[in-house]
């Protein structure tokens, strides 16, 4: 619909465009009004009271994406329910004592992409029927009585599925078999165990499985418990872990040092590595000064200028260089933490575009930092090695902030700037913590 202003040149037209979001948010609504106009794409009817979803409750709403029916007292969802808004992308139904659903209920809506089932009393996985929704990459099922992690064998159909919420069920157990659909699902998932009572994991129940990050915050009851279950997360491949504080006190700032770690293909005993090198490193001397992390296509300025005026100068310096010094037959990662952080006194990272563009280097600093922490008078010395664009910086942002608070040096490559750069450099790796 169109109209012209008064006033207003011919060419002037206003066009009047429909509401696309419709709210009845507490309005104490026992039925769906018939009056909610077509074009509503985002629907609120929270804390409303629908005790049953009706066979075609709703009017036809072709466009609606967004629905949320949260704390509606809903008990039963019959068949057709959502028949006239199968079209939606985001179906909410928090805080509802459901009882029963429709077998074809939910199945209906095949083009949702996030399906909220939080705090609905959900038994299992089992009771629901989702096979036909192969767009779904959002499943928030927290706050329920669920016991096992296990997906339904269709759910391999999800594609681009992403987020598997499952925090503060009643999951203990985890068992290889519980793992089986999660692994054929891609690598870009995020699982959410945080609050959950686990105090067993089968062994091999995470090996080979890929996942974008994975939560137990507030997971398992004890430390002791952790000692007992990592055999059954070894083999994990993670990028960002999230876990830690135990109820015990004495655990809770050393494994809360892990908390929110970040890594590139990260197996997950490689953490507890870390935790033991704490404990070990006053009895073990270190092999190197220096642990040098940097872009293999810098290799030429690492030995010609850093190798050369290090390891030939007075007090001569012993770096530890991956391509050199890494263990043959050993895991990149292991070496990494073995030979190189756990090994030297020092770490000396190399800053420049291919540093930024790799992924290896950014994984080699995340793990140095996280040493820094544990083992407290260990010292990352930075090297920028070429300008670089600051954007680029401020997207890794541990080194970002790294760079803000800490004295950083520069090379620049003239005689005399040379001369102090490694007068510095010098001193710094020498230097006592």
């Amino acid at each position: 619909m169109t109209f012209r202003l008064p006033m207003m040149p011919s060419s002037t037209i206003l066009e009047v465009i429909p509401s696309l979001q419709y709210s009845c948010f507490r309005r104490n609504l026992s039925y769906i009004p018939t009056s909610i106009p077509p074009s509503t794409q985002h629907l609120d009817f929270s804390f409303n009271y629908l005790t049953t979803l009706q066979r075609h409750m709703f009017p036809r709403l072709p466009l609606l994406q967004h629905l949320d029916l949260t704390r509606c007292h809903i008990q039963n969802i019959d068949n057709g329910a959502f028949f006239n808004v199968r079209n939606l992308s985001v179906l909410v139904l928090t805080g509802n004592p459901l009882k029963y659903f429709g077998r074809s209920s939910i199945n209906v809506l095949e083009k949702i992409h996030k399906l909220v089932l939080v705090e609905i009393g959900l038994l299992s996985l089992d009771s629901l029927n989702l096979q036909n929704l192969t767009s779904l990459k959002e499943l928030k099922l927290g706050t329920n009585r669920i016991l096992c992690v296990a997906l339904p064998t269709y759910s391999v159909t999800f594609k681009g599925f992403t987020l598997l919420d499952l925090h503060r069920n009643n999951i203990s157990v985890i068992r290889a078999d519980d793992t089986s659909v999660l692994r054929q699902m891609g690598s870009n998932v995020t699982l959410i165990l945080s609050r959950n009572p686990i105090s067993f994991i089968e062994t091999g129940a995470f090996a080979g499985l890929y996942f974008k990050e994975i939560n137990l915050f507030d997971t398992f009851i004890s430390s002791t418990v952790v000692r007992d279950i990592t055999g059954g997360l070894s083999g994990l491949n993670v990028i960002r872990l999230k876990i830690g504080n135990f109820e015990e006190s004495t655990w809770q700032e050393t494994v809360g040092l892990l908390l929110d770690y970040i890594c590139y293909q990260f197996y997950i005993h490689y953490c507890f590595i870390l935790l033991r090198g704490y404990r070990m490193s006053r009895q073990q001397e270190c092999s190197y000064d220096a642990f040098v992390i940097y872009s293999s296509k810098d290799e030429t300025w690492v030995l010609d200028e850093l190798v050369e005026n290090l390891e030939k100068g007075h007090p001569p310096i012993q770096l530890c260089l991956h391509e050199r010094d890494f263990q043959a037959g050993k895991s990149i990662t292991s070496n990494i933490v073995d030979e190189g952080i756990m090994g030297s006194r020092k770490v000396i990272v190399v800053v420049s575009q291919h540093f930024l563009n790799s992924s290896w280097c950014q994984f080699e600093f995340e793990l140095a930092q996280s040493w820094l922490v544990l083992r407290r008078n260990a010292s990352i010395i930075i090297i920028i090695l070429e300008d670089v664009e600051d954007k680029k910086i401020k997207r890794l942002f541990r080194l970002h902030k790294y760079l803000k608070k800490n004295t950083y040096l520069k090379w620049k490559g003239n005689a005399l700037s040379n001369i102090r750069f490694w007068a510095r450099l010098r001193k710094a790796i020498i230097a006592k913590n």
